[in-house]
């Protein structure tokens, strides 16, 4: 569900104006075309402090949506956004999935049909 800011620091790990926002990131992660991919990284069983949700970016960040904020990346991911509340809310709110392939299908029945060219806008992107 929609909210502007997700993530304790400030700024947010992901923030928005509003929802066409919103809906426009859910359109650009659900593409699965290789750009982005969702993880839950369960670091405490590494010696971390706690588990945590990703979004991992495999594009040069100026073609990512400013709504992200990155981090670097490690190998193959270029930049990364660590938010736990956001992948939480995609994954239990909008059919998201971990991994770089989603179910496009799945995802487009969260989409209320007012932010349709907002979800599809992100498609392009």
């Amino acid at each position: 569900m929609y909210q502007a800011n997700f993530g304790t620091n400030n700024p947010p790990q992901v923030q928005f104006n509003n929802e066409n926002e919103y809906y426009q990131a859910l359109g650009y992660l659900a593409k699965s075309d290789g750009s982005t991919s969702l993880h839950w990284e369960n670091n405490e069983n590494q010696g971390g402090w706690g588990s945590e949700g990703r979004i991992h970016f495999f594009v040069n960040s100026s073609v990512i949506p400013g709504y992200f904020k990155q981090t670097s990346g490690t190998g193959n991911i270029i930049s990364r956004t660590n938010c736990n509340e956001f992948v939480e809310n995609i994954v239990m709110n909008h059919n998201f999935i971990m991994g770089a392939n989603q179910n496009f299908s799945n995802i487009l029945t969260t989409i209320p049909s007012q932010y349709l060219n907002d979800f599809n806008y992100g498609l392009a992107l």
